[in-house]
């Protein structure tokens, strides 16, 4: 068969294939090649000089108050709270139940009661959202640093010393983290989920923050300077609160990091269904609601707080995560309108696809060589070679979760904000 598609491939024309690689272009995989690849081989010299690089030890202990907020979740955030006690001195840790009916505060309560000093419970009658949620942290500590954890989620033993380190630099305002999948193995929904995590997060946002274009910090891990969250009075209403509050403080001047080791686990949906509808909303809120909408003065040259990072922080994001996906759809039915038959041919989606796993090598390359675990990371990836069509059914999706956006300001009737909180947002 790689035969037969090398003797095609050699019948085509220039145009014909500057039209394939217009398509595979568009994918998310290969977009990554380039970045990721050029940045590993730089830390790869960059470590053979010196072998000591990124060796130091830590030496920046600020005060950091841990906020775990969360919903029913009484079956996890024991397991959260124990993987942050006496894990870092200067520790505070804000249990916040909002509005739970599963019994999360009591579940809390023996961690207060056993390390009053540290843990403290917050029970709330009603539900607010977790903005709202992470607000309260405000008014109840004085850390220098904020550090939001999902109560379903589980930090390493130097998560907290990880993530605290890049404020040691005063223009460092919100420190980005790594999310691994806990469950990775129990299917393979989970298992595509994991890959994914490792490439966008892991590595992805890695490339990001050294290209200074990284716009998000995981709502699952993140930490921010306390006196910035005070100065934008807090999260806005969600959902992609973490988003938002990483622009505004981008919009101070203020840049953010990432810290390839502080590194949380998560569960992640288990069921497809499940998987769409956290994306459709993950998806409808970023690009349309609060990039175009909400912060697009970032792009305004003429904007008093303009930078270029954050210009080109818009750019990314507007090309990427909104204009590539209609571009697909304009590809596609290009393609099919060709007169010489091209997109009907079967080797033109076998090249697509054959061209977009070999793209996913490279960065294969540069995971292995960052990985704190190769072992489980080299399991994991053996699916890449179905990456493609698990990528290409998220950008279907992204498709009909910013088109929904647009249309409908989608993102405003979410579950995840409760409808008392909705309905007195402003609608961007």
């Amino acid at each position: 068969m790689l035969s037969d598609l090398i003797h095609w491939l050699s019948y085509r024309s220039w145009n014909e294939v500057l039209l394939l690689l217009v398509g595979l272009m568009l994918l998310d995989g290969p977009r990554y090649c380039l970045a990721t690849t050029c940045m590993c081989l730089y830390d790869w010299v960059a470590d053979t000089l010196n072998p000591k690089r990124g060796q130091e030890e830590y030496d920046h202990c600020p005060s950091v108050c841990v906020v775990i907020a969360g919903l029913n979740e009484s079956e996890v955030v024991a397991a959260t709270i124990e993987s942050v006690v006496g894990t870092y001195p200067r520790l505070e840790v804000l249990v916040i139940d909002d509005g739970s009916t599963d019994g999360m505060s009591a579940a809390a309560r023996p961690y207060m009661l056993a390390h009053p000093e540290i843990v403290r419970v917050i029970t709330r009658p009603w539900r607010g959202g977790k903005s709202s949620a992470l607000n309260i942290s405000l008014s109840h500590t004085k850390a220098e640093v904020l550090v939001a954890v999902d109560a379903d989620s589980q930090l390493e033993p130097n998560s907290l010393w990880e993530i605290v380190q890049p404020f040691k630099d005063e223009t460092i305002g919100v420190v980005s983290a790594t999310v691994c999948v806990r469950n990775a193995f129990t299917n393979l929904c989970t298992w595509f989920q994991a890959v994914e995590y490792l490439q966008s997060i892991f590595i992805g946002r890695k490339a990001a923050a050294m290209l200074q274009v990284l716009p998000i910090a995981s709502g699952a891990f993140a930490a921010y300077r306390r006196e910035l969250s005070e100065r934008l009075r807090g999260w806005d209403v969600g959902p992609g609160e973490d988003l938002d509050m990483v622009i505004r403080i981008r919009k101070l001047g203020y840049r953010i990091a990432f810290a390839q080791y502080a590194i949380c686990h998560t569960e992640v949906p288990t069921k497809w269904k499940a998987l769409f509808k956290q994306r459709r909303r993950w998806e409808g809120d970023g690009p349309v609601r609060h990039i175009l909408r909400k912060h697009n003065d970032i792009a305004n040259p003429l904007h008093k707080n303009f930078m270029l990072t954050n210009f080109f922080t818009f750019l990314d994001n507007v090309t990427f995560n909104l204009l590539c996906g209609y571009g697909m759809v304009a590809w596609l039915v290009y393609m099919v309108m060709q007169p010489s038959g091209l997109g009907m041919e079967p080797y033109t989606w076998l090249t697509i696809y054959a061209a977009t796993v070999a793209a996913e090598i490279l960065p294969l390359v540069a995971l292995m060589y960052y990985s704190p675990n190769r072992k489980r990371d080299g399991i994991l990836a053996l699916a890449i070679p179905l990456m493609p069509i698990y990528r290409l059914g998220l950008l279907i999706l992204r498709i009909y979760a910013n088109t929904c956006e647009i249309v409908y300001r989608k993102s405003f009737y979410e579950a995840h904000v409760p409808t008392h909180v909705a309905n007195v947002t402003w609608r961007w």
